[in-house]
């Protein structure tokens, strides 16, 4: 993990100690640059376009900031999408960590 980058190791009550990682800026800006491309799909509108992108954000964030004790990828995108299902309180909590420590990042950003 780079320096600088803010993480916390987080207990979780299926996975057992993970690290949770902020965002890179270039992760920020990649999340900007998709969401601002999101368009509707056939049968959506402006606003499930958007939904579907904030979920499609936050099982993202989970693969590429959730991580081993190792400091690997716990899980792959595909694999988020399955533990979603199983475990939604578990992974929202990790994203919230997640999503708290790219606040800076996401607060200087809009400033």
């Amino acid at each position: 993990m780079p320096d600088g980058v803010p993480a916390e190791e987080v207990p979780s009550a299926t996975l057992g100690k993970v690290i949770v990682r902020g965002a890179l800026f270039t992760e920020v800006l990649a999340d900007d640059v998709m969401a601002s491309r999101e368009k509707p799909r056939a049968g959506e509108d402006e606003r499930e376009a958007a939904v579907r992108a904030a979920v499609e954000k936050t099982v993202r964030t989970l693969a590429r900031q959730v991580l081993g004790v190792d400091g690997a990828p716990l899980k792959t995108y595909a694999e988020w999408n399955v533990f979603g299902v199983r475990h939604r309180e578990e992974a929202l909590h990790l994203f919230n960590v997640a999503r708290r420590l790219n606040g800076s990042a996401e607060d200087a950003e809009k400033n």
